[in-house]
């Protein structure tokens, strides 16, 4: 129970922290509120006195102009109240519209923002559709708590206020009764709704690994069509969509029950007042324009309350899913510019590890006391089996990982202290799997050097080897390329990869197996684009066919994140039984 209220007050936090933003907005909506609130809760008894007015037919401002009877007067009142409750009403219903679309879009601009700063590490440990089913549900939740209950509701709880001070000048006796109605019905509301919060949390992450599900068999559509997996895959997500339903079921039994406690105490409330109301207008101490007055009142205070009770599933909903959400949004942020660190220093390229150790989790070490140097414009080749640690050291030159022990160093500065922004505008990546957006062949060469200029585009292209299948497009360099690169090969992806790191002009070109996917003819077209853009830079190639890696200025081999060898080839082949030595024979009699 105490988490429970804990939870709670977190989500109503969250949510101020989002609403606060409009503190101007809803200034304007609570005066309106006041208007509307006194507008309609004025209604109820100028009609009970409009009732009783036909009823004895008193006139009022005799022997003036304005003489009429009492119940015209009464109209007139009752007219001017509802004009006033229409318009703001109306103006009310126009802002809150606006607050809860701006709300949503804010969110998920926001949550969209915090996610992009996120460290690689956060990315390469989450589900994306999990992620989004996260976030989704939190901006969906706000903006219905915010439109339905906060700004909707929030006025008419004003009326309330306002509804009971009638009652209780009208009636004290009855007012009481309705008071005693609305206070069971809060005690139940608040008794009941405490079984329903943990199973919604366990909802949200149902529905959270339900959307995991679907995303995987969207990101893998080619194996699942490969393997004839269709079925199995429909299964898997159906299975979780279950686990989902079950939850989802349990929360609506729970707030059905809630929903039937109420109705029936409000019932209950109003066949007291109805009874109580016929003594009293036997006995002459009540009229029946009071009646319907009182009648108008009580509707007028269960109301929101009904409508509370409706939507306080959403306002749970919301309040749980923005917790959920939150978790996420408030990881800790990629430290793109340390304290201390140095910018804009003259880059060439330069790197050194240094006694470099690097571990994911604390037990386990990926690299283990590393330490190599290369100089401006070295072509560096990293061989070594599956899992050697060869991919981590590249992400350690990227600063997307720091050493655990050791320093890695590039121009004499070390990367824990380098401008991570400035560090990764000056590294370009080939990677073995490109991933295109869906988008022109131009925007995807030009992605990450913003304001190119097209002869400078197609200039890349050129050194790519890419211009001639992209002039063969209809379209050509404003072709569409399709879901990460659909529609083109992977040596034409592999091109577009290249044209995009000559774009770059980086001082640092990593080469993540680059011709390890393509045939032989695609793969001469590749390696010699690759050895024009190798010129001048630093350039680290991470390959299993060694016959690309022959000329590298130097080869280190990696096993179990140690380098147990260094040297050039000719160096490494005059090592008897040597690792590199047994791998380049056994290649070379594949071959």
């Amino acid at each position: 129970m105490r988490d429970t209220k804990k939870s709670t007050v977190q989500g109503w936090h969250i949510l101020w922290k989002y609403l606060s933003v409009y503190r101007s907005e809803l200034t304007l909506l609570s005066v309106l509120g006041v208007f509307s609130a006194i507008a309609n809760g004025s209604v109820p008894y100028v009609m009970g006195k409009f009732l009783d007015a036909i009823l004895n037919s008193h006139t009022v401002f005799v022997g003036t102009f304005f003489a009429m009877p009492l119940w015209g007067l009464l109209l007139s009142i009752w007219g001017l109240a509802q004009l006033v409750a229409i318009g703001t009403d109306w103006t009310n219903d126009k802002l809150a519209n606006k607050i809860s679309t701006k709300l949503y879009v804010d969110y998920w601009v926001r949550a969209q923002t915090i996610l992009l700063a996120l460290p690689l590490s956060f990315h390469k440990n989450s589900k994306p559709g999990e992620i989004f089913s996260a976030c989704n549900r939190a901006a969906n939740g706000l903006d219905s708590i915010a439109g339905n209950i906060i700004i909707y509701l929030a006025p008419q709880f004003l009326s309330i206020t306002i509804g009971i001070g009638f009652a209780f000048f009208m009636n004290t006796n009855l007012a009481v009764i309705l008071l005693l109605g609305i206070m069971v019905y809060i005690v139940v509301l608040f008794r009941m709704i405490p079984e329903a919060i943990p199973l919604q949390r366990l909802m949200h992450k149902a529905w959270g690994k339900s959307f995991a599900e679907m995303d995987q068999s969207s990101s893998n559509i080619v194996s699942v069509k490969q393997f004839g997996n269709e079925a199995y895959q429909k299964n898997k997500i159906q299975a979780k969509f279950n686990q989902a339903l079950r939850f989802n079921t349990l929360i609506n039994v729970i707030w059905s029950n809630i929903g039937f406690s109420q109705r029936v105490i409000v019932v209950i409330t109003q066949v007291v007042i109805f009874i109580s109301s016929v003594y009293l207008i036997q006995a002459g101490t009540m009229t029946i324009g009071e009646l319907l007055a009182f009648n108008g009142y009580a509707a007028l205070v269960f109301g929101p309350f009904v409508v509370l009770g409706r939507n306080w599933q959403t306002l749970q909903n919301g309040l749980v899913a923005l917790e959920r959400a939150e978790k996420i949004l408030t990881e800790k942020p990629e430290d793109y510019l340390p304290v201390g660190a140095v910018k804009n220093f003259t880059f060439n390229g330069a790197i050194k590890f240094e006694h470099v150790s690097f571990g994911y989790k604390r037990t386990q070490k990926v690299l283990d006391g590393v330490s190599f140097e290369t100089k401006p414009g070295d072509m560096v080749a990293l061989v070594g089996e599956s899992g050697a640690g060869k991919s981590t050291l590249i992400d350690l030159i990227s600063g997307y990982y720091f050493p655990t022990a050791g320093r890695v160093m590039i121009d004499g500065h070390s990367t824990k202290k380098i401008d991570l922004k400035f560090l990764r505008k000056n590294i370009a990546i080939v990677p073995q799997e490109v991933a295109l957006f869906h988008d022109t062949v131009k925007m995807n060469i030009a992605y990450g050097s913003s304001g190119a200029k097209d002869s400078a585009i197609i200039h890349a292209a050129s050194i790519a080897h890419a211009d001639k299948f992209i002039e063969g497009f209809p379209k050509k360099y404003e072709q569409v390329v399709g879901e990460r690169g659909v529609k083109l090969s992977v040596g034409q992806k592999q091109r577009i990869a290249i044209a995009r790191a000559v774009l770059r002009n980086p001082k640092i070109l990593i080469l993540d197996e680059p011709t390890s996917a393509l045939d032989s003819e695609t793969e001469k077209f590749v390696t010699e684009a690759l050895d024009r853009v190798m010129e001048g830079r630093t350039t680290f190639v991470i390959a299993h066919r060694l016959s690309t890696v022959r000329r590298a200025d130097k080869i280190l081999v990696l096993e179990g994140g140690t380098i147990i060898e260094s040297g050039t080839h000719d160096e490494l082949m005059q090592i008897p039984g040597g690792s590199y030595r047994h791998r380049y024979e056994l290649h070379v009699g594949l071959i």
